[in-house]
């Protein structure tokens, strides 16, 4: 973020509304996990279809907000 450079202090609210933001996801990729995996409860195939859907979903919003809101990572 080119604001960023210039209002350094940005960093640590970015971070944290990073972590807002992915930590419903993470919960909600839990859940269509859990129910992917109930074998008590079969679901259809266009049921599985749309839960991986939501899941590739996830997984993008989840990428573009730490891409966005945390930044380059540093190497370690």
């Amino acid at each position: 973020m080119d604001a960023e450079a210039e209002h350094p202090h940005l960093r640590p609210i970015l971070s944290n509304l990073s972590r807002e933001i992915r930590r419903p996801l993470d919960s909600l990729r839990g859940g269509i996990g859990r129910l992917l995996d109930q074998s008590d409860r079969p679901i259809s195939d266009a049921e599985r279809a749309q839960a991986r859907t939501m899941l590739a979903l996830c997984d993008d919003l989840d990428r573009l907000t730490r891409e966005r809101l945390d930044g380059p990572r540093k190497a370690d």
